[in-house]
């Protein structure tokens, strides 16, 4: 289900203007789902992928949230998005979170 929703989040980013450098990039100490770039500015997004209720975002707690910035800014990052993406069973709900 975390590939589907993986490959949702980069569709979906695109169509708000991102562009998508990489996918499930390794890196010393763990993994970004996805590097883009808005613009100039270099994004990691970590995507979250339910298919139950409630939000997807909440399955990012605080120390996944601080991991994910650490890992980011050791290659140069400077915004970290969190992007769940909660496939309904009328349709899919994005909920983006830009750093």
């Amino acid at each position: 289900m975390g590939a589907a929703g993986e490959r949702f989040a980069v569709w979906w980013l695109a169509g708000q203007g991102l562009s998508v450098r990489g996918r499930n990039l390794e890196i010393e100490g763990g993994e970004l789902d996805i590097l883009a770039c808005d613009g100039s500015t270099r994004v990691a997004v970590e995507v979250r992928t339910i298919t139950g209720a409630g939000d997807p975002i909440d399955a990012v707690d605080c120390s996944k949230r601080a991991h994910v910035r650490r890992l980011a800014g050791s290659v140069g990052v400077t915004r970290v998005d969190f992007i769940g993406i909660g496939f309904r069973p009328w349709g899919v709900e994005v909920h983006w979170l830009p750093g």
